[in-house]
């Protein structure tokens, strides 16, 4: 087995040696090629049309040039081919050979050529762009409704393909590159704003319609191209007037106020969600971009919102949660003809299950800061009330709220070690009404 694996190894060895030659071979030998004064595009097809010289795009035939410089002085040979491949290959007389350099005036584009030296070939392809140009006069931007992801651009002009083939007639096409800039707003998270940014987007091929994604600002539109006028510094550029946006962007944060103080109080602070123990509050803020005219925020109690239980209009608004369960809120934002609509992300709100439970046993003024106060453990408790009286009735401590507590003081004394004795009367978020009794015993020396 240890054989075998060496001689795949060596066999892997051996072909990636090959390689290595082969490409050397290759760039051992330079094709330049030149037409109207110009160098010619370089444009390198895949490997399977077998034009390994590759396809160059002319600026016209007028003093169009093919120089190759061969490994050595050997005699080097043209042909000319045509459309339906190599086999119909015809040999070229009438280039200078110089040493190791060949060069051919050519009088014909739009066809192949082949090199030949010491038995090997090359083939590459000629493209005279003066007989398919790009022409742009003009552009404008279309009146259509509803342009909300997609903003349509017509284009006057023209740019027919240019085409070529491979070495066995197999048609292909050079892609016209044509490049469209416009500003939009960008979501900026650093600034918690839409800014505006300058936008480009490439679009292939000449069409009288082009489509690109709508702007979320009022702006013109550039055409510029294609990247063989680009090359050649002769760029054709068309732009349009001002165009108004019917596109929208919408973004919403959603950010949660914690009761640090109430120590007491389990899931008061959760980290990887909203909600908690109730009540939760928190402050929606709603960003938006210029189009948009109305705004909404939407609360469901299903995921996909098709039951709404509450929507309001306001840019920031305050929200407390006091029911256990899970809500869904989106911002949803329209344009002023109501044809486009955006979305926020959905903020999921949960709301823990209430909990109230209430210690029997501390010890106040005997190890300050170590059990000195009386409190209830508790969760999503929206309404409470507490009273605590001694064995005689006598109302020691009464307090609303879950997050205070006892200090086990009355008319500012510590009160005697003893028994004393709680009420307290509650409603969780799940809006059951909760009563709870029981007794408190202190554990202190009498003052």
């Amino acid at each position: 087995m240890s054989f075998i694996i060496i001689w795949i190894n060596m066999r892997r060895y051996l072909l990636f040696f090959a390689c290595i030659i082969t490409i050397g071979e290759l760039y051992a030998q330079q094709i330049t090629v030149s037409g109207g004064g110009r160098p010619a595009y370089n444009h390198t097809p895949e490997i399977s049309t077998g034009l390994t010289g590759g396809v160059f795009v002319i600026y016209s035939l007028n003093n169009a040039t093919i120089e190759f410089s061969g490994e050595d002085d050997s005699p080097i040979s043209w042909c000319l081919f045509r459309e339906i491949g190599k086999e119909s290959s015809t040999p070229i007389s009438g280039a200078i050979q110089n040493g190791n350099i060949s060069t051919l005036n050519i009088s014909e584009a739009d066809c192949g050529y082949i090199i030949e030296q010491n038995g090997e070939s090359y083939y590459l392809w000629i493209i005279d762009y003066s007989q398919s140009p790009l022409i742009l006069n003009a552009v404008s931007t279309s009146n259509e409704e509803g342009q909300c992801d997609m903003t349509t651009l017509m284009l006057d002009g023209e740019g027919k393909k240019l085409n070529y083939y491979s070495t066995n007639g197999a048609p292909k096409s050079l892609r016209r590159e044509l490049t469209v800039s416009y500003m939009s707003l960008t979501w900026d998270k650093e600034s918690l704003a839409y800014t505006q940014t300058f936008q480009t987007e490439t679009v292939y091929d000449f069409s009288s319609s082009i489509q690109v994604p709508s702007p979320l600002c009022n702006t013109d539109f550039t055409v510029t191209g294609d990247q063989i006028l680009n090359y050649w510094g002769l760029s054709q550029t068309a732009s349009t007037e001002e165009y108004i946006t019917s596109a929208i962007g919408v973004t919403a944060t959603a950010e949660q106020t914690y009761r640090e103080d109430a120590t007491n109080e389990d899931d008061r602070h959760p980290t990887d969600y909203l909600g908690g123990s109730a009540p939760a509050e928190i402050e929606f803020k709603a960003y938006v971009t210029d189009a948009v005219t109305h705004i909404e925020w939407e609360f469901s109690d299903k995921e996909d919102f098709s039951n709404t239980i509450a929507r309001y209009n306001d840019e920031t608004l305050w929200y407390t949660f006091r029911d256990e369960g899970v809500t869904y809120v989106r911002l949803v934002a329209s344009n002023s003809t109501a044809t486009c609509q955006a979305y926020s992300e959905t903020f999921t709100i949960n709301i823990g299950e209430p909990r109230l439970e209430a210690p029997n046993v501390f010890s106040p003024g005997t190890s300050p800061g170590v059990n000195d106060e009386w409190k209830v453990a508790y969760k999503s408790i929206v309404s409470f009330k507490c009273w605590i009286f001694n064995k005689w009735g006598v109302q020691m401590f009464y307090f609303d709220s879950p997050d205070q507590g006892w200090d086990g003081k009355y008319r500012g004394k510590y009160v005697d070690p003893g028994v004393y004795y709680y009420v307290i009367e509650a409603k969780g978020a799940n809006n059951k009404k909760m009563k709870l009794k029981g007794h408190i015993n202190i554990l202190r020396p009498k003052n």
